[in-house]
């Protein structure tokens, strides 16, 4: 399939998912918005229909919680819609700093959307368009950034926790393992409930386990208890982790807030002060200097997580490491572990390949996504590395033009059976396609 082919079936996705308001994810799995995918969906949309991303963002963000939260679903209203756990289960009406007029999650996403503003601005035809979004996105994502230093770094170190898999965007990723395998669960005390993700034909091959979902659950149960209350949530939690990817994409859009607050004229001492010690924090705290790669940080317990997945190399993207820490990273990504040298390998697979537990078709644990690979890029880019930033992008094209729009991949080239892993016409997939498109024509 020729760029143009392929550049019209993106947007035959993103156009068949857009339901008015929103863009599903992906037509029947995930019927709602959900926060980054969202982000990466009006990057998509910034070229050939920017009043469609303006949307996007302006739907998401309507849903913003008192105390800055963006959560991590905003429901829509179809009634034909089926996920669980729905507006019912998360009972996100028992904060009082939740939105009354539109039904939510109770927990957040990585914050792309300082840099996704960016990015809109980059490319908009009509730059005063997009300046004016920009003056009236600007405060709202500060009190997002806001909301996540006063309330997800008690320690005050510039690194933000998750208080729960799902807001670290990797569901299932072997990181969580331990912290997850120490939760004390009483199967018999936790609520009622059905998933709507095992539908499809293999669908348990690809998906999270029932024992990930009865944690999951576990969370949500523990967090409706406390009516959402930050701090009670931090004094019980079992999950409280400091993520390589979510600080790590929390410092890019740090960086963001400083570009558009500098453009339109805002006092941008907070978000310099933040991005300053989040990357500072992440080299002294979570940089892993013998493998190259930085670490998760599990405050329950008090220690460093040694698993690596390339959420350890995503810091790339904010600009996070030294020039001499982001070649130990390069070679990192050459290595076996990531296939780098392998020209039999699809770049880049989530989780070491080295793990004896690697999955390459189960979601978080071993197949590459886009969304990561994008991320990656962008991240290869801002230190010259333009030879395997080039790879990833022509390894993330390979698998959208031969594969379709696909949530995830198997990166082995197999011979036989499926590469395209979970659900497809996937929105994040034709939309960071778009934009990997314009710098391979570029190129």
């Amino acid at each position: 399939m020729n760029q143009a082919q392929l550049q019209q079936m993106a947007q035959v996705v993103l156009d068949q998912n857009w339901n008015g308001q929103f863009t599903k994810p992906a037509p029947s799995l995930y019927p709602h918005q959900w926060n980054w995918d969202a982000g990466f969906i009006a990057i998509g949309n910034a070229y050939d229909n920017f009043g469609r991303a303006m949307a996007e963002m302006r739907h998401l963000f309507s849903a913003q919680w008192k105390n800055g939260l963006v959560p991590q679903i905003v429901f829509g209203d179809d009634p034909q819609a089926r996920y669980f756990p729905g507006p019912g289960f998360w009972q996100a009406h028992r904060s009082a700093q939740a939105p009354e007029h539109i039904q939510t999650s109770g927990i957040t996403m990585p914050p792309v959307h300082g840099f996704v503003l960016w990015k809109m601005y980059e490319v908009a035809a009509d730059k005063a368009q997009a300046k004016a979004f920009l003056k009236e996105m600007y405060p709202k994502v500060l009190a997002l950034h806001r909301y996540l230093y006063d309330y997800r770094d008690p320690e005050e170190e510039g690194l933000v926790y998750i208080r729960h898999p799902w807001e670290g965007g990797t569901d299932n990723s072997p990181i969580w393992d331990r912290t997850l395998s120490r939760m004390q669960i009483d199967r018999d005390q936790l609520p009622a409930y059905e998933r709507k993700d095992l539908q499809k034909p293999k669908a348990a091959e690809h998906r999270p386990t029932q024992e990930d979902y009865d944690r999951y659950v576990y969370l949500v149960d523990l967090f409706r208890q406390h009516d959402y209350d930050d701090q009670k949530i931090y004094e019980e939690c079992p999950f409280l982790i400091q993520d390589p990817l979510f600080n790590g994409i929390l410092s890019w859009s740090n960086e963001a807030l400083i570009q558009i607050g500098s453009l339109i004229g805002e006092d941008i001492t907070e978000p310099m002060q933040w991005h300053e010690l989040t990357v500072w924090s992440m080299n002294e705290k979570l940089w892993d200097e013998d493998r190259g790669i930085y670490n998760a940080f599990d405050l329950r317990a008090g220690e460093i997580i040694p698993v690596h997945t390339s959420s350890g190399l995503i810091p790339l993207c904010g600009e996070v490491p030294t020039q001499e820490q982001a070649e130990a990273m390069l070679r990192t990504l050459e290595s076996p572990a990531f296939g780098g040298k392998d020209s039999g390998i699809l770049l880049c697979p989530t989780y070491s390949m080295e793990a004896k537990d690697i999955n390459y078709k189960k979601y978080w644990r071993g197949p590459v996504w886009i969304n990561l690979n994008w991320l990656l890029y962008h991240g290869l880019m801002r230190y010259d590395m333009t030879e395997m930033a080039d790879r990833i992008r022509k390894h993330s094209l390979e698998l959208l033009s031969r594969h379709g729009f696909y949530e995830y991949f198997d990166p082995r080239r197999p011979a036989e059976g499926e590469i395209g892993c979970g659900t497809d016409q996937f929105s994040w997939s034709a939309a960071l396609c778009l934009d990997f498109l314009q710098g391979e024509m570029s190129g």
